[in-house]
């Protein structure tokens, strides 16, 4: 087959194209400490924009419910619900979000309690721009490795595989790590003959081996010309089509649009959703 997907570092090459803020509550009852910041260049230089804003745990909480963030910045001291509070309250939530602390030298103690409730990090304040945008690059790079894990899962789910089966996993998980894929590769890493391999995944899979691919590979392009900028020509190679021309005709077959006007469609609809933040 040939390359035909991207992972690691080929995705993010082309995922560097397209400016991505991830989202970030704050969660500071002190005004000053809001605007300050607010005011730090650090946030988008690093890949970050402030939505929203909590006075307390509670509001956060709520906010949480409302809205959809990637990191949230906590203060340990606030009233009502205090930072160790909302973390714990997060962890008996099974809420799964980045947390970092904010916190004074004097309130050290409440940065060990506060990892032992899942903070990713923490923060001494007055918050340092060095160290803002080292803690910054270790989330952005835990959020990446969870973009990526998550990737292969949300093709699946688009081709219509929901199954949770070790068969799956072991499926998606091959899938992960492996930049060729050929069902007599993919057979020997089974340790099964090509034959009962390609029954298996019949059973599981609702079609055989080559369909799939197929349309994983659409399912692919279609996420590449969402989020990229990069030619028709370069996603073409990369899914391991050696002609524009049949990689067009086949996208076109599938999504009734060429490859060129789904992207432009979806472009703008992407543009305009972000203008809204």
């Amino acid at each position: 087959m040939g390359d035909f997907f991207l992972l690691r570092q080929d995705f993010y090459k082309y995922k560097e194209k397209v400016i991505k803020l991830y989202r970030v509550l704050l969660v500071e009852d002190d005004r000053t400490n809001l605007f300050f910041y607010e005011n730090m260049k650090e946030w988008e230089e690093n890949g970050f924009k402030i939505c929203g804003e909590a006075r307390n745990g509670r509001e956060a909480l709520d906010e949480l419910e409302k809205n959809e963030y990637d990191m949230i910045l906590i203060d340990i001291m606030m009233p009502i619900m205090n930072g160790l509070e909302l973390l714990e309250a997060l962890q008996e939530r099974k809420k799964k979000i980045i947390s970092i602390i904010a916190s004074t030298y004097a309130e050290f103690e409440y940065v060990r309690q506060g990892m032992r409730y899942g903070a990713m990090d923490y923060l001494i304040k007055p918050v340092k721009s060095q160290d803002l945008t080292r803690c910054l690059g270790k989330v952005k790079e835990k959020l990446e490795e969870d973009e990526e894990f998550d990737l292969i899962d949300k093709i699946f789910i688009k081709c219509g595989i929901v199954e949770n089966s070790r068969f799956i996993e072991r499926l998606k998980n091959y899938f992960r790590h492996h930049n060729e894929i050929s069902l007599t590769e993919i057979s020997e890493e089974f340790q099964l003959s090509k034959d009962y391999f390609g029954k298996i995944f019949k059973s599981h899979m609702n079609e055989n081996f080559n369909q799939f691919v197929l349309r994983f590979k659409m399912e692919y392009a279609k996420i590449l010309l969402k989020n990229c900028d990069s030619k028709i020509y370069e996603i073409s190679e990369t899914l391991g089509y050696k002609s524009v021309d049949y990689f067009t005709k086949i996208f076109r077959e599938y999504t009734g649009k060429s490859p060129k006007k789904y992207h432009n469609l979806v472009h703008e609809e992407t543009l305009k959703s972000k203008s809204d933040f």
